[in-house]
């Protein structure tokens, strides 16, 4: 859908009645995809990330 005649007020209301378990599906779909999808080195290089924090 194309939403351009939305104010950012607008486009943030929208995102925030989006259910929060829906949010947190989409996010593990996308942590999955980036997952599949990556080579090893990036894989490496984000576990490095994820252990400094």
């Amino acid at each position: 859908m194309i939403f351009k005649w939305e104010t950012e007020e607008q486009r943030l209301l929208r995102f925030m009645k989006i259910p929060p378990k829906q949010k947190l599906e989409w996010l593990h779909q996308m942590n999955k995809f980036i997952n599949k999808c990556s080579t090893k080195r990036t894989k490496i290089i984000r576990q490095k990330l994820r252990n400094s924090l």
